[in-house]
C-alpha cells in the first residue's frame, strides 16, 4: 500500500472539525503525560529551593526573602516552614504517581498561589518571577483538568478553551512587549546571552561583535514567534501549530538561558494543544499507552456550577484584563478611579501582568557582590557571587537569586523618585548575606557595553552597604551614564507602586 504523508502530516496537524469553538478533550494518554510532567518539574522546583527554603520562604525577621508582617510571619517562620514543606513535596509527590490526585493538585495550587502570586509585590524574591508564576499557572490548569477529568468531564472542554486562551494570550503580552521594549531595535537577547547572570555560554557570546548577525535575527525571531503564536493559538484551525512554534522556541532558550524550570513548564503548557490523534498526542501515546480514563465521582453539582460560571467570567474578562494594563501602560494613563481599582484588584488576586519577561532593562546589566572590612580597600575584597556552571556558588547559582539581584536594581528604573524603597529592599537582601561581623558588602553594578568588536563589561557603580548600620552609599563612576534611566525608546514609566501600571504622573 502507497501512504500518502502529506495527508497524514495534514490530518495530524488539523482536528477533524478545525473550526470548532471548544477544543477537542486531550486523550487518556495526554492528560495523564501533564499530570505526570508537572508533577516531575514542580518536584524539581522544590527540591532545587530546598537549599534556599529558609531565605525564599521565611520571613525577613528570620533571615528570609519576605516583608516582615502579622500575617507572613505566621505562615513564613522558621517551624511553619518545614510544615509547609513536608505538606508541599507530599501532595506534588502523590499528583506525580496519580494518588489523589484532584486533592493533591489543589494543595500544590494553594502553595503555588500564595508564595509565587500573592507573595509577588511583599518579598524581594518576587514570587520567583516568571518560573513561580509559571508554576502557579500550570497548577491551576492541572488541579481543573484533574478535577473535570475525575467529577465532572463536561467541563473539560472549556477548561482547555480557558487554559489554551490565556496561554496564547500570556505569550501575545510578552511579544508586544518585546517588540516595544528594544527588541526590534536589537536590544534584547543578546543581553542574556552575554550576561553571566543569565547566560550559559556567555563567555562565548561576549566575544562576538554587537553586530554580528545573529543577535538581530534572535531578537526579531524571539518577539515575532511569541506574538504570531499567540494569534495562531487564538484561532482554532491553528492552534496546534501555534504551539508547536513556542515549543520549539523555548527548546532553544532552555539550552542557553538559565531560568530554572521555566523552559520545560512551559513545554509542558504547549502540550495542551495536542489535540487526540495529533501527532504529539501520538508520540506521548506511544510513551504512555496504559493511560486510562478514571471512574467518574460526581460531587454536589453546585462546585461543578461555580466552577463553570468562574471559568466564563475569567474568559470574558480576560481580554478586558489586558487591555486595561496596556491602557495604564502604553498610553501613561489611569481609567476612572472605581474601574482602576477593580482592574489592580482583579489582576493582582490572578497574578495577570504584562510580561516584561528578558528586556533590555533587565539584561543589560548584572551585579557583582563583594565582602570587605570596613576598613579595607576595594583590593582588599573577596567575591561573594559566583555565576557559572564550573566555578559558581550553590546560591548563585539559582534562577531565583539572578531575579531577586535583577529586581532589586531595576527598581531604580522603575521608581527612581521613590529611593527609600530601593534603601529597604537592598538592606533586606544584605542581611541575608553571610559576612563576618565588621565587614562590609559591595554590590558593583556592572553594565554590558556594545564597543565595536565584542561587548564590555563596565563597572558604572558600587553600592557600599553597611547592613549592621543599615547604611548604604552610592558612588557613581561614569558620569554620562544613569542607573535610573530606562533604555532609550523603552515604553517603561515610573509607577504608582509595585502591582500597578499607572504612570507616577499622568
Amino acid at each position: 500500500m502507497i501512504r500518502d504523508f502529506g495527508l497524514e502530516m495534514a490530518i495530524s496537524l488539523y482536528p477533524s472539525n478545525p473550526w470548532q469553538f471548544f477544543p477537542s478533550p486531550l486523550s487518556p494518554s495526554t492528560h495523564a503525560f501533564i499530570r505526570i510532567a508537572y508533577g516531575v518539574l514542580m518536584l524539581g522546583t522544590l527540591v532545587w529551593a530546598l537549599p534556599h527554603w529558609r531565605r525564599f520562604f521565611v520571613s525577613e525577621r528570620w533571615g528570609g526573602y519576605a516583608k516582615s508582617s502579622r500575617e507572613i510571619d505566621f505562615i513564613q517562620n522558621p517551624f511553619s516552614s518545614v510544615v509547609v514543606g513536608v505538606i508541599w513535596f507530599s501532595s506534588v509527590a502523590l499528583l506525580t504517581l496519580g494518588y489523589w490526585t484532584t486533592v493533591a493538585a489543589l494543595v500544590n495550587l494553594f502553595f503555588c498561589y500564595y508564595f509565587f502570586v500573592r507573595m509577588r509585590w511583599k518579598g524581594i524574591l518576587r514570587g520567583m518571577g516568571a518560573p513561580g508564576f509559571m508554576s502557579y499557572w500550570l497548577a491551576a490548569v492541572v488541579f481543573l483538568l484533574e478535577y473535570t477529568l475525575h467529577h465532572q468531564p463536561s467541563l473539560l472542554p472549556l477548561v482547555l478553551l480557558v487554559a489554551q486562551v490565556d496561554f496564547a494570550f500570556i505569550m501575545l503580552s510578552a511579544g508586544i512587549y518585546k517588540f516595544t521594549a528594544g527588541y526590534a531595535r536589537n536590544h534584547g537577547m543578546e543581553g542574556g546571552m552575554v550576561n553571566p547572570q543569565w547566560g550559559y555560554w556567555w563567555w562565548m557570546y561576549q566575544k562576538l561583535s554587537p553586530h554580528h548577525p545573529l543577535f538581530p535575527f534572535l531578537n526579531h525571531l524571539a518577539w515575532s514567534l511569541e506574538v504570531l503564536a499567540g494569534v495562531l493559538m487564538l484561532l482554532p484551525p491553528a492552534r496546534f501549530i501555534g504551539a508547536l512554534l513556542m515549543f520549539g522556541s523555548f527548546v532553544f532558550i532552555a539550552t542557553h538561558i538559565r531560568l530554572a524550570l521555566l523552559c520545560e513548564m512551559v513545554l509542558v503548557c504547549c502540550v495542551l494543544f495536542f489535540y487526540p490523534g495529533s501527532y504529539g498526542d501520538q508520540i506521548i501515546s506511544f510513551l504512555l499507552p496504559s493511560a486510562s480514563v478514571p471512574t467518574t465521582a460526581a460531587l454536589p453539582g453546585v462546585f461543578d456550577k461555580l466552577i463553570e460560571i468562574f471559568l466564563w467570567l475569567y474568559l470574558v474578562l480576560l481580554p478586558l484584563a489586558h487591555a486595561g494594563l496596556f491602557y495604564n501602560f502604553y498610553k501613561r494613563k489611569r481609567l476612572p478611579a472605581v474601574i482602576q481599582r477593580a482592574l489592580e484588584t482583579y489582576t493582582n488576586i490572578f497574578g495577570i501582568i504584562i510580561w516584561r519577561v528578558f528586556s533590555a532593562d533587565h539584561t543589560n546589566f548584572f551585579l557583582r557582590v563583594y565582602e570587605r572590612p570596613r576598613s579595607a580597600t576595594a583590593s582588599e575584597r573577596a567575591i561573594v557571587s559566583r555565576f557559572g556552571i564550573s566555578n559558581g556558588s550553590l546560591r548563585y547559582n539559582h534562577v531565583a537569586e539572578s531575579i531577586v539581584l535583577t529586581t532589586l536594581f531595576t527598581t531604580l528604573k522603575y521608581y527612581p523618585s521613590n529611593n527609600q524603597m530601593f534603601h529597604d529592599r537592598l538592606l533586606r537582601y544584605a542581611r541575608t548575606v553571610k559576612h563576618a561581623p565588621g565587614s562590609i558588602l559591595d554590590f558593583d553594578y556592572i553594565s554590558i557595553k556594545k564597543a565595536a568588536d565584542r561587548f564590555e563589561f563596565v563597572t558604572v557603580a558600587t553600592y557600599t552597604v553597611d547592613a549592621a548600620a543599615g547604611t548604604i552609599e552610592e558612588n557613581l563612576f561614569d558620569p554620562s551614564f544613569s542607573v535610573r534611566a530606562t533604555l532609550s525608546g523603552s515604553p517603561v514609566h515610573e509607577g504608582v507602586k509595585p502591582g500597578s501600571y499607572v504612570p507616577l504622573k499622568s
